[in-house]
Parts: C-alpha cells; sequence; structure tokens
C-alpha cells in the first residue's frame, strides 16, 4: 500500500476545513444578503408608494379619462423605475406604466389580486408571483388612494431580475473569492501541515532508529509545546533503551560466559531461557528461546526428574546433587534451585546446574593416590623392616644369609627410591611448575641415546631390537631431556614384558599428517581390554605381582601421558591379550629444522 506523507495529509485536512468553512459561508452570507436585499427594495417600495399616496388624498379630476389616469401612471413610473399599476375599486385596470393604454380595456380584472384583497383589508398588501401579464416575476406591494374613502388602488411592483442580476453578481464574486481561499487555503494548509510535519518526521525517523537498535539518534527540537514534549520524551527513551540495551549485551555476555549451566523456567515449568552450558547439557535451542521470547516444554527426562526431585524441597534455595547420564558419559551435578517470587506469587524457578563430576573424580583420584602410595611405600618398607630385624636378631652372623637379606633391603630400597622420584616428578609434571624448554630436536637422535641406556638390559635377556628411523625426519618441537623420558619409559615397560631369549621389540617413527609419530611395539604378553582404559592412571597395574616383581612403580605411563600433552601431542595404546602391545605419541613438527642440531 503506497504512503501519503503526512504534510500533504494534514494540507488536505486543512484546505477541506477551510473550503467548505467559505463554501458554508458563502451560501449562508448569499441568503442573507439576498433576504437584506429583498427587504430594502420591499421598505423602498413602500416610501415611495406611501409618498405618492399622500400627494393623492383626492381623486384628481382628468383621471375620468383613462388616459390621463395611465400618462400619470407611466410618468411615475419612468421616474421610479417601477411598474405602476392603478386599479379602480371595481378592479379595473386605468392605468399601467408597462401597458399601453388602448390594451387596458383587455386587461384581467385586478380585484382578486392577493396584494389588492390585502390593501383593501389591512391598509397595504404585498405578493411575490409570476405575472400573467407582463410573463414575469414581480414584488407587488399596493395601496388604497384617498383619505375618506377608497377611490382607487395604486400598486408598484418591482421585477425581481433585478435581485437575481445581483445575486449572480454576488455568486460571481464570491466563487471567485472561494476559488482564490481554496487555492491559497491549500497552500496555507500545505505550509502549516509541513511546519508541524517536520519535527513529526523527525521523530518517526527517531522511532524508526530505535526499532532498528539504533539509540544514539538524537532529536534536537527546542519547542515548549507538546511536540517538544514528545521529542524530550523520544530522547529519554533513547537514553533508557540505550542503558537497556547495554545492560543486556553485559547481562548476555557474563550469562554465556558462566560454565555452570542455568536454566530458567516459568510457573508452569516451560523453560524460558538458558545459557550456552545448559543448551549443549540438555540440547537446548536457546537461541530460539532468545529470539522469540517463547518457552519450551521439557522433554528430556532428566530434567523432568531433575524438577520433580526439587519441587518436593522445602527450603527457599534447594540445592542437591544428582548424577545423570550424558552424551559424555555420566555426570555428577549439584544442582541449586532458587525461586523467583513476586507479590507473594512464584512467578517460576532459577536452576544453577555445576558439572562438578572432574572435582570428584579428583577427590576420588586423590583417595586413591592417597592408599596407593600408601600401599606403594608399606611394601618395601615392610620388607626392610622385617629384614633388618631379622638380621638384627643374629641372621648378621650368618654371612650367607646375611648377604641375602642385605641385597633384598638394597633392591626395596631402590625401589622406594624410583617409587619416590617418579611420584615427585609426576607432582612437577602435574602441577605445571616445570619450565619446558622447547626447541627443535632431531628425535632420531634422542631415540638412539635412549636405547643405548637399555644396552645391557636387552643384551642380558636375549631381546631382538628392531629400529626404524628415516633419515630425512623432521625436527620435532620438543624439550629434549622430557622427551628422552618418554622414550626411556615406553622402551623400559616393553622390555620388562616380553619373554626372555625370543622378545622382539619394534621402535619406529613416520611422519603422519604434520606431526611425527613413535611407536615402540612388543610381543610381550599384551593387556587385555577391559584394563586398556585406565593403563595410563597413576599406580595403576595390570599385573601387580609381575610388576613390582620386576621393579615397577605404575606411574611411568602416567608420567609419559603428561609430559606428551605438555608436548600438545597424543599417546594411545593398542593391545590384545598374549600377542603384545604397541604404544605410540605424536607430537608436532617443528617450524625451523636447525642444520646444527641435524649434525649433532
Amino acid at each position: 500500500m503506497k504512503k501519503t506523507s503526512v504534510s500533504l495529509r494534514l494540507g488536505l485536512v486543512f484546505g477541506v476545513v477551510i473550503f467548505f468553512t467559505v463554501a458554508i459561508s458563502y451560501f449562508y452570507l448569499g441568503g442573507q444578503l439576498r433576504s437584506l436585499f429583498y427587504d430594502d427594495l420591499k421598505n423602498q417600495l413602500y416610501k415611495e408608494l406611501q409618498l405618492n399616496r399622500q400627494l393623492l388624498d383626492s381623486r384628481p379630476e382628468q383621471w375620468d379619462d383613462v388616459r390621463a389616469s395611465d400618462r400619470w401612471a407611466d410618468d411615475v413610473g419612468a421616474a421610479l423605475e417601477l411598474r405602476v399599476t392603478l386599479i379602480s375599486m371595481k378592479g379595473e385596470v386605468i392605468g399601467d406604466s408597462y401597458i399601453a393604454s388602448e390594451r387596458l380595456p383587455f386587461v384581467e380584472n385586478h380585484l382578486q389580486r392577493p396584494e389588492v384583497q390585502q390593501a383593501l383589508i389591512e391598509g397595504s398588501g404585498e405578493s411575490t408571483r409570476f405575472s400573467e401579464t407582463v410573463r414575469e416575476d414581480m414584488l407587488y406591494i399596493a395601496m388604497p388612494l384617498g383619505s375618506e374613502k377608497p377611490f382607487a388602488i395604486l400598486r408598484f411592483a418591482k421585477p425581481l431580475s433585478q435581485i437575481h442580476l445581483f445575486e449572480a453578481e454576488i455568486r460571481r464574486g464570491v466563487e471567485g473569492a472561494l476559488f482564490w481561499s481554496l487555492i491559497l487555503s491549500l497552500f496555507f494548509g500545505a505550509l502549516t501541515a509541513v511546519f508541524f510535519a517536520r519535527p513529526l518526521r523527525r521523530i518517526a525517523e527517531a522511532a524508526d532508529n530505535y526499532v532498528h537498535g539504533n539509540y544514539s539518534f538524537k532529536l534536537r527540537i527546542k519547542r515548549d509545546d507538546e511536540i517538544g514534549q514528545l521529542a524530550r520524551a523520544f530522547n529519554f527513551i533513547s537514553e533508557e533503551m540505550k542503558r537497556m540495551n547495554q545492560q543486556e549485551e553485559w547481562f548476555r555476555a557474563v550469562f554465556s560466559s558462566i560454565r555452570e549451566a542455568i536454566i530458567v523456567t516459568d510457573s508452569n515449568g516451560f523453560v524460558m531461557l538458558g545459557n550456552p552450558a545448559a543448551c549443549r547439557f540438555f540440547n537446548l535451542d536457546c537461541g530460539q528461546m532468545i529470539k522469540t521470547g517463547a518457552g519450551r516444554k521439557v522433554n528430556d527426562p532428566r530434567l523432568l526428574d531433575l524438577f520433580k526431585s526439587l519441587e518436593v524441597s522445602d527450603s527457599p534455595v534447594a540445592k542437591e546433587e544428582i548424577t545423570v547420564m550424558t552424551d559424555r558419559g555420566e555426570r555428577v551435578l549439584q544442582v541449586s534451585a532458587m525461586p523467583v517470587i513476586k507479590d507473594r506469587i512464584s512467578q517460576g524457578t532459577v536452576y544453577v546446574l555445576n558439572d562438578i563430576t572432574r572435582l570428584r573424580n579428583l577427590e576420588r583420584v586423590r583417595r586413591d593416590f592417597v592408599s596407593s602410595v600408601s600401599h606403594e611405600l608399606r611394601t618395601p618398607l615392610t620388607s626392610i623392616t622385617g629384614y633388618t630385624e631379622t638380621l638384627l636378631e643374629g641372621a648378621i652372623n650368618d654371612p650367607e644369609n646375611a648377604r641375602h637379606f642385605l641385597r633384598i633391603i638394597l633392591q626395596e630400597s631402590e625401589q622406594l627410591t624410583a617409587l619416590i622420584n617418579d611420584v615427585l616428578d609426576l607432582s612437577k609434571i602435574e602441577s605445571g611448575r616445570i619450565g619446558y624448554r622447547f626447541k627443535p630436536v632431531n628425535l632420531g637422535g634422542v631415540v638412539k641415546k635412549a636405547l643405548n641406556l637399555f644396552s645391557r638390559a636387552v643384551e642380558k635377556k636375549g631381546i631382538a631390537l628392531h629400529l626404524h628411523i628415516p633419515h630425512d625426519l623432521p625436527y620435532v618441537n620438543a624439550d629434549k631431556d622430557y622427551l628422552e623420558l618418554v622414550v626411556r619409559n615406553l622402551v623400559d615397560n616393553a622390555i620388562k614384558y616380553v619373554p626372555e631369549e625370543n622378545g622382539e621389540i619394534w621402535v619406529k617413527a613416520s611422519e603422519v599428517d604434520g606431526m611425527v609419530k613413535v611407536e615402540v611395539k612388543d610381543n610381550g604378553i599384551g593387556i587385555s581390554q577391559k584394563d586398556l582404559e585406565r593403563i595410563f592412571e597413576r599406580f595403576y597395574r595390570v599385573d601387580r605381582a609381575r610388576s613390582r616383581a620386576i621393579g615397577g612403580t605404575g606411574l611411568g605411563l602416567s608420567i609419559v601421558k603428561h609430559i606428551i600433552l605438555a608436548h600438545k601431542g597424543k599417546v594411545e595404546v593398542h593391545s590384545r591379550l598374549n600377542l603384545g602391545s604397541v604404544f605410540s605419541f605424536t607430537i608436532p613438527i617443528s617450524q625451523q629444522n636447525s642444520k646444527t642440531e641435524r649434525n649433532r
């Protein structure tokens, strides 16, 4: 639909109002002027008729001749520019300024004319009618002549065409004035409309800016009338909307950055609002809720159970810890529910869900860690204490047994030292207190150096060692010492768990998708599927008795995992029971390969 400007509509309204005002005035004033002119004409006729009546107090003797009376009527009519008629008491026309004397005998009797009858009865009479004699609308006024006894009726008549001519002149003048008044009224109406519409247009422009979120638009209308008040109100609304919009942005930023899941429901249990954490957790369409402002019915059974469990609480702020199954597995949530009360009526509830799964896992790990450390320390300390007491009780005097006991004490002491060192290393790694010195490192040199440390163990156990490292392998971005520790731990594990005489270990490296991948494969006892998920946990051993017997602390693989993660890499294990294991890790390639490091 085509829009029409306010100024045009106001101009049309003002013009039409002024036009109709002038038109109504024209018709009203025309009628008034016609009435005034008619009354003035009638009064003039009365005066002239009265004057001539006084002059004819008695009947002139020459009126015995009709031609004489008709001549008198013609003279008076010519002087006054009127139709003058003399009527005898019998109704015969004896003189008429409009009719020749020879035609007078043929004129219709006028005794029954209304003005004549009224004059005979009341002393004067008037009538406005169409004259059959002269074929024209006339105004008639009649009076009897003779003070003592009426001898004739004198009638003056004026054609109404003069009134019509005067009225036509007035109409032409008024119509011209009406036309120009219409033009001027439209012009001045348009000017007035433009004058009023300009500030309204500015206000409409400001409203359009506010609708589209531009609250910086200001109205500069300095007036004290209603438009000025409206402009000041719009400016105030602009400031308030800008402040509210800024607060809303802050609220959204804070609301979205909160890690805890927050859900807001109305009094009917519909979800009205949720932050991104809650949307991801329960698959809610929060964007649509914010956009439309419409709530969503809860269909998630986890949320339904949660809401039901918190509804029974009598506390204003309900807190509960629940366990739910999600896409990421089982999660532990600490839930707080606070009702929104307004005028003592519940408007809804705010739920804050804090995922404390990691905290509970850390608590479990801490308990397991304390328990494991205590157990790992107790075993060697018990052995050391027992053999020391045996020696003190006299076994020290038996050289052969004493030497055997001392070897066991030394072995347990070394195991205890290795455990403490691994615990300290793992503590430093996990706490982030280690300052890694990353630089381009030749991985082949690190692997060879680590393997040289185990040459005696490999030879003693008869293990076949296979090394496959390309000469053009790119440098990696790593801390050389800690990377060597990772290789040592993996190779040490492989040596411990391969069988004697026919044991084999493969160490190879390759470039894969911008990373360098290192694999340590053995044909050892392997790992069962249920143990693979926990193999990198602290103190976790597949075979505790065997691990302790061969000197393992249960911390090596955990240390490997944390070091590789610090290098922005990834560590994996693939194994099947009695079919060997493959431990692998990937670390990023260095952006700059140093020739100096390569020559080393």
